[in-house]
C-alpha cells in the first residue's frame, strides 16, 4: 500500500510538471539560445559550431520536419525529454531503495529550476542530454549492484556505452559520466577492470562520437578551438567576481531552499561510503562532483554559465532523496521543505510569465537609443508583434520600387540575428546574412556559405534592436552606395515603450 501511494504521488507530480511546462512554453517566446538552436534543424549536420547534432535532430523531429515550425513544437522535445528524465530519476530511487525514495528524488529534481525549466522547457542541448544522463545513471546503479548477474552486467555495460555515446551527441561533457565511473571502478570495483565488456562499452561510446570528430577534423576543430579560448584565461589570474556569480547562479538554478539539503546529503553519503551496501551512493558522488568541481575551478578564471554543472544535480537529487527517505520518520510524510521547494519553483515560473509579458516598462536602460539594454526579459518578449510592422514597411518599399522582394537582412552577431530570422525573416521569406568575427557569428559562418550572396546593385535591410544596439552604418555603410533609416518601430509592454527597432535600408551594393 505505501509503495502504491508513492507511485500515485509520482504520477501526479509528473502530470503537474508536464502541465506547468506546457503553460510556460505557450506563454513566453523563445530565448536567445533557443532561436539559435532552431537554426540547427535546417540544414541538419553531424556537428555544429557550438554543439553536437542531437538538439537539431530533436527539433526537426518534434516539428514534424519543420511542418509545425512554431514555438511550442520547437520546445516539445524539451518537454518530452524532461518528463522522461523525471521518470528515470524516479526509477533510480526505486532501484536503490524503494518507491518512496524514488518519489523524493524525482520531487527534488523537479523542484530545481534546472530540472523544471532550463532542461525541461527551454530547447537546449541539456534537454536530450539529461534524458541520456539519467538513463546512464540508472544503468550504473545496476552495474554497481553486486547482486547483478554476470549476463545482465554485460548488457548494462554495453547499454551504458550506448547511452553515454548518445549523451555526448548532445553535449560533450557527458564524458564526465565515464570519468566518474572510472573513479568508482578504481576505488571500489577493480574487479570490473577484467571484464572485456567494459572496454567494449568505451569503444561503443567512441564510435557514436566519430561523426563529431570527423566534422571537426574537416573544419579544423573550430568548435574546440573556440570553446578552449573561452575557458583558457588562466593567465589573467583569479577572478572572484565570476566565481561568486557562477555560484549564486548555480544555487538559484538548482534550488535556494533545497541547497542545504544537497550539502547535508553529500556529507551524509560520504560518511557511509565505506559500507558495501552504500557503494551505489559512492557511485553517485563519483558521477556528480567532478563536473561541479571543474566548473567551479573554471569560474575562478573565466565567465562560466551556471547551468554548466546542472547535470550533476540529477545524481545529487537521488542522493538527497535517499537522505530525506532515511531522515523522514513518518512513512507517508512528504517533508515540508520539499513542499516549499516545489511551491517556490511554481511561483518562479508563474512570476516569470507575468514579468516577461506584463511588466510595465523595462528593467534595463531607459536611454532613448539604447532603451531596454540589459533587460533579460526582452529576449523572450515582443518579437512576434514586430513582424507585421516590419512587413508593412517592406511592402511599401516594394510597391514604390525602392527595394526588391529578395533583399536580405544583414546583422553582425548571432544574437539577435537568430531572433530576427525566426520571428521576422522566415515568415516574410527573407534571408538573414551575418557578418563579423567568428566569435560573434558562430553557426552563421556556415549558413552564410549556403545562402544567396549579395550581387552588385543589390539592396539589404538591417534591424537594430535598441537593447542590442550597434553601429550598422559603420559596419555595412561602406559596402553600399546609399543608406537611410526606413523606420523606427517602438515595442510596447503594458502600454509603455520597452524597446525600439531601428530598420535601416541599404541600396546599391558595391
Amino acid at each position: 500500500m505505501p509503495n502504491k501511494s508513492y507511485k500515485r504521488k509520482f504520477f501526479f507530480l509528473m502530470i503537474m510538471s508536464i502541465l506547468l511546462r506546457v503553460l510556460v512554453s505557450m506563454n513566453i517566446e523563445l530565448g536567445n539560445d533557443e532561436v539559435y538552436y532552431r537554426l540547427y534543424a535546417d540544414p541538419m549536420q553531424w556537428n555544429y559550431f557550438d554543439h553536437p547534432p542531437i538538439i537539431g535532430w530533436l527539433i526537426r523531429f518534434t516539428t514534424f520536419n519543420l511542418f509545425f515550425d512554431n514555438d511550442f513544437f520547437i520546445r516539445l522535445g524539451s518537454i518530452i525529454c524532461g518528463s522522461l528524465t523525471l521518470l528515470m530519476i524516479f526509477k533510480c530511487g526505486v532501484a536503490i531503495k524503494d518507491e518512496r525514495t524514488g518519489f523524493f528524488a524525482a520531487a527534488i529534481y523537479s523542484a530545481t529550476l534546472y530540472g523544471t525549466i532550463i532542461s525541461s522547457v527551454f530547447i537546449l542541448p541539456d534537454s536530450p542530454q539529461m534524458f541520456f544522463w539519467s538513463i546512464s545513471i540508472f544503468l550504473l546503479i545496476k552495474i554497481a549492484d553486486r547482486y547483478t548477474s554476470r549476463s545482465k552486467l554485460d548488457i548494462y555495460l554495453i547499454s551504458f556505452g550506448i547511452s553515454t555515446g548518445l549523451g555526448m551527441l548532445c553535449k560533450v561533457h557527458t564524458v564526465f559520466l565515464w570519468l566518474g565511473f572510472l573513479i568508482f571502478i578504481i576505488i571500489k570495483r577493480r574487479d570490473l577492470l577484467v571484464n572485456l565488456n567494459l572496454y567494449l562499452s568505451a569503444l561503443v561510446t567512441f564510435i557514436f562520437f566519430i561523426p563529431v570528430i570527423k566534422w571537426n577534423f574537416d573544419h579544423h576543430f573550430i568548435t574546440y578551438s573556440y570553446h578552449s579560448n573561452r575557458v583558457n584565461h588562466l593567465e589573467g589570474g583569479i577572478n572572484l567576481s565570476s566565481f561568486l556569480i557562477f555560484n549564486v547562479g548555480q544555487i538559484f538554478y538548482t534550488s535556494i531552499i533545497l541547497f542545504p539539503i544537497f550539502i547535508k546529503a553529500i556529507f551524509h553519503s560520504l560518511k557511509k561510503t565505506k559500507e558495501i551496501e552504500y557503494e551505489v551512493i559512492f557511485l553517485l558522488i563519483c558521477v556528480s562532483l567532478p563536473l561541479i568541481i571543474v566548473s567551479n575551478f573554471l569560474s575562478l578564471f573565466n565567465t562560466v554559465l551556471p547551468h554548466w554543472s546542472g547535470p550533476s544535480f540529477a545524481g545529487i537529487s537521488i542522493m538527497s532523496g535517499i537522505y530525506l527517505s532515511e531522515k523522514t520518520i513518518q512513512l507517508m510524510n512528504v517533508p515540508k521543505i520539499l513542499k516549499y521547494a516545489l511551491g517556490f519553483s511554481l511561483i518562479v515560473c508563474i512570476t516569470g510569465i507575468i514579468m516577461i509579458n506584463h511588466f510595465p516598462g523595462t528593467l534595463g536602460n531607459k536611454d532613448e537609443n539604447r532603451i531596454g539594454n540589459g533587460d533579460f526579459t526582452l529576449d523572450m518578449y515582443g518579437w512576434k508583434n514586430i513582424k507585421n510592422q516590419i512587413y508593412t514597411v517592406l511592402q511599401n518599399d516594394l510597391n514604390n520600387k525602392i527595394m526588391s522582394s529578395d533583399d536580405p537582412f544583414l546583422e553582425n552577431k548571432w544574437f539577435p540575428a537568430a531572433h530576427i530570422e525566426h520571428y521576422i525573416a522566415n515568415p516574410l521569406n527573407r534571408t538573414v546574412l551575418v557578418f563579423g568575427p567568428i566569435s560573434d557569428i558562430h553557426q552563421y559562418l556556415f549558413l552564410n556559405e549556403s545562402r544567396k550572396k549579395l550581387k552588385k546593385g543589390d539592396g539589404a535591410y538591417c534591424i537594430v534592436p535598441s537593447n542590442y544596439a550597434f553601429d550598422a552604418i559603420g559596419n555595412f555603410g561602406n559596402l553600399f552606395s546609399s543608406y537611410d533609416t526606413a523606420a523606427i518601430i517602438p515595442s510596447n509592454r503594458s502600454n509603455k515603450v520597452v524597446r525600439k527597432f531601428f530598420l535601416l535600408r541599404f541600396k546599391g551594393y558595391k
